[in-house]
């Protein structure tokens, strides 16, 4: 393993629980495969080459499964002959191939493909060698994956139906197409070749498959998706296991039905959510039933039903915003044919939802002398659950494993190196806690995660699994906020032991991706092992000016001590004093763009109560105001968070956040003057002037001053867009039209557009000359 050291001294006890990463006494460092394989990526949704880097895959169209069979276990499923050239006829390499053995019996002049999964072929194609005549008689043999079954119905493992089969006669051509229909051939997985007479020298060197595209439902629980299944969801439905709803997207044959009977007076409605484990650009959705049922069977087992999307993005009410991209009733041509195709316009996609009547009441009610089960019964039975689409997520995200930093480590930054071309960008964010938990996850024998309860109550032939896994306990930090750029402060608080990362991968546009290469973390021993400080006071009136008091408690100081205060806050600040057990300090104070900095005389090195005083005007509520101690001989962001907590005894706040009074008010301390307003150039009153601050204006919102004489008619309009904070409008005495307004009585109105409506304040004004 290579060490990158920054530091003489290796960080002996340091280490990543179960990781390889290179770690030095003041960094960690992940870059190599070796290294970004022990995080839990998610194979499918990213790729991880040789060299070490991450990057998102592309979702493709007009794809050929041939290519990366391997991937999904395919390959050569079986050959009669010449088995050791076989694998050439899916190498992608037309300069070689496979050809039957002649002296081998005629028998044996055959060779089968697996893709390695059910796709939705356009079309096959076969190459043969140019430097020779091709083959010009033989059969080519085509298989969704179905199984033949015994006597009894049950499926003979191993064993396949070639329901499809073309025999080729005379052919003299190198390049042969052979045209499917993904509608009335809508799965295909193994492919056949049957030599029936040979040619000497000619050679089969490559077979094709062009399909619809990358089936994005494929491997879900490896991306980090999922399924669920629910028949009756407003009834007494439970949610099928994954193990049984499997079917539904494992790329093969197998067919998901629900069998159990429902006779009830209201309709019963079932869902089946596909999780695809990333958002997605996507733009249909493939429901494939039980195409080969006999005539007279529902191939398509559904009647009413929707199809629907989501990013995963939540309401207010925190339920998942869905979009309807279909609403209706089955066709005929989805009833003959077993397969409903959903386009629709390109969408942000990470959950794919079908959800239909199980169980039709009206029906039932209007089917006379249909016996005790009337045919208002819709299983859904379906044998795969498709979705395509084209370009890279539009959002992938993966978190490190927990890092173990072996005791309280200062974290000071974290660096990565990464290659977003325009359209795409990489997000980082962190946690950080000293307390991890055991999780332990049982299971029954179809993998249904249970509770340790029923899991007891189990006879041990249908009991599963037990997994027992770390993750954060009680005390770790929410998710940071992203990280601007490389090289950026730590976020999270800290020291702590332990920390973890989230990487988010983001395409705007499709075509573009993000990557990332490495990353690193820097940390060093704390200059406090807790420091702890609070706020005073912890509410105040918006856009008052307020003094504010900062209580500082470190303990257990490093023998360095620190001798600086680093104030970081939203709102404007203004440096008053600090105290060191109620004894001012003279020191040196540096203003920043978002706060201030201050120097200490000399460094504290032993536990004392520090008093940071400072005034400042809040205008959103809950503003943070974070401090951090610092050694002005160390690096630059070697620095230390105050967590927020009991500092000092005497006040009561425990906290860094200040609170406005709760309300609806967007805007506060409104003055509009003067009364008199004289615009006559001579210096005095000659604007009306509209001071106010903006309350808890997160999001730009259009504010607009507007004059109106006393019939009611708008002369002037002003606008702005505004964040929270003190602005100003001003009024020159002119018309829309830059002349300006005969003497007499206005009415100046302020107003801004809120979610809850729109506020305003007005005032009557005089003009005169």
């Amino acid at each position: 393993m290579a060490f990158k050291a920054v530091q003489a001294i290796l960080c002996s006890g340091c280490f990543v629980l179960g990781l390889s990463a290179a770690i030095a006494a003041e960094q960690i460092r992940f870059d190599t495969a070796e290294q970004w394989r022990e995080w839990p990526l998610p194979m499918g949704i990213v790729q991880l080459d040789q060299a070490g880097i991450v990057r998102p895959v592309e979702i493709r169209k007009n794809v050929d499964p041939v290519r990366n069979a391997a991937a999904f276990g395919g390959g050569i499923r079986a050959v009669g002959s010449n088995a050791f050239t076989a694998d050439r006829l899916i190498d992608g390499d037309s300069s070689t191939g496979w050809s039957p053995d002649p002296a081998a019996n005629p028998e044996d002049w055959w060779v089968e493909i697996d893709l390695g999964r059910a796709v939705a072929a356009r079309r096959i194609t076969l190459v043969f060698a140019e430097e020779a005549p091709p083959l010009a008689l033989f059969d080519v043999f085509l298989s969704t994956g179905e199984p033949a079954v015994d006597v009894v119905g049950n499926p003979i493992e191993g064993s396949l139906i070639y329901r499809t089969k073309q025999r080729f006669k005379e052919n003299a051509k190198h390049r042969i197409n052979i045209e499917l229909d993904p509608v009335r051939d809508p799965l295909l997985q193994f492919m056949r070749f049957e030599a029936l007479d040979l040619v000497p020298g000619a050679e089969l060197v490559e077979v094709e498959v062009e399909a619809i595209g990358d089936n994005m439902a494929l491997d879900l629980l490896a991306k980090g998706g999922g399924l669920e299944l629910i028949v009756d969801i407003d009834g007494f439905g439970d949610a099928a296991s994954f193990a049984n709803v499997l079917p539904l997207a494992d790329g093969r044959f197998s067919l998901w039905s629900e069998n159990r009977r429902i006779n009830r007076s209201v309709n019963v409605i079932s869902r089946m959510t596909l999780d695809l484990g990333a958002v997605f650009w996507v733009d249909l959705v493939r429901i494939v039933g039980d195409f080969l049922s006999r005539p007279g069977q529902f191939r398509f087992n559904f009647d009413r039903y929707e199809v629907l999307t989501s990013d995963g993005s939540l309401a207010p009410d925190g339920t998942r915003i869905w979009h309807k991209q279909f609403a209706g009733k089955a066709s005929q041509s989805n009833r003959q044919l077993g397969i409903a195709n959903h386009h629709f316009a390109t969408t942000k996609t990470r959950y794919v939802r079908v959800e239909w009547v199980f169980w039709d009441a009206a029906c039932a009610a209007a089917c006379t002398g249909c016996g005790i089960v009337p045919p208002c019964q819709f299983w859904g039975g379906t044998r795969e659950l498709q979705v395509f689409g084209a370009g890279h997520p539009s959002r992938v995200v993966f978190s490190s494993p927990l890092i173990d930093l072996d005791s309280d480590k200062q974290v000071q930054t974290l660096r990565w190196g990464a290659d977003a071309p325009a359209g795409s960008h990489l997000e980082v964010r962190s946690r950080s806690g000293n307390e991890l938990q055991l999780q332990v996850t049982y299971h029954d024998k179809n993998n249904k995660e249970v509770t340790a309860k029923k899991y007891g109550k189990l006879i041990p032939s249908f009991k599963g699994r037990i997994d027992t896994a770390f993750s954060a306990g009680g005390d770790w930090s929410p998710w940071s906020n992203i990280y601007l750029r490389p090289g950026e402060a730590f976020q999270s608080p800290s020291p702590r032991r332990y920390m973890e990362l989230q990487v988010a991968l983001i395409s705007a546009r499709p075509e573009r991706g993000a990557q990332l290469d490495w990353l690193e973390i820097e940390f060093d021993n704390p200059l406090a092992q807790q420091v702890l400080g609070e706020i005073f006071p912890v509410q105040v009136q918006p856009g008052k000016q307020t003094e504010f008091a900062y209580y500082i408690q470190p303990r257990q100081i490093a023998r360095t001590g620190f001798d600086r205060l680093l104030l970081e806050t939203s709102a404007p600040v203004e440096f008053k004093g600090v105290w060191v057990d109620g004894e001012r300090q003279e020191v040196v104070v540096e203003q920043m763009d978002m706060g201030f900095a201050v120097t200490l005389p000399a460094p504290i090195r032993e536990s004392k109560l520090l008093e940071l005083r400072f005034v400042g005007t809040v205008f959103v509520d809950a503003t943070r105001f974070d401090v951090f101690l610092a050694d002005s001989r160390a690096a630059a962001l070697s620095r230390q968070r105050v967590d927020s907590g009991d500092a000092y005894a005497e006040v009561v706040s425990s906290t860094n956040a200040v609170r406005l009074p709760v309300g609806p008010q967007l805007l506060a301390n409104v003055s509009i003057a003067p009364r008199i307003v004289t615009p006559n150039a001579d210096g005095v009153n000659d604007v009306l002037r509209v001071e106010f601050d903006l309350v808890n204006v997160l999001a730009p919102r259009l504010v607009g001053l507007r004059v109106f004489d006393m019939a009611g008619r708008l002369l002037q309009l002003l606008e702005d867009q505004g964040l929270a904070g003190d602005r100003a409008l001003v009024w020159d005495g002119r018309a829309q039209d830059g002349v300006r307004v005969p003497p007499g009585l206005y009415v100046a109105e302020l107003r801004i557009d809120g979610d809850g409506g729109i506020q305003s304040r007005r005032r009557v004004i005089s003009v005169a000359y």
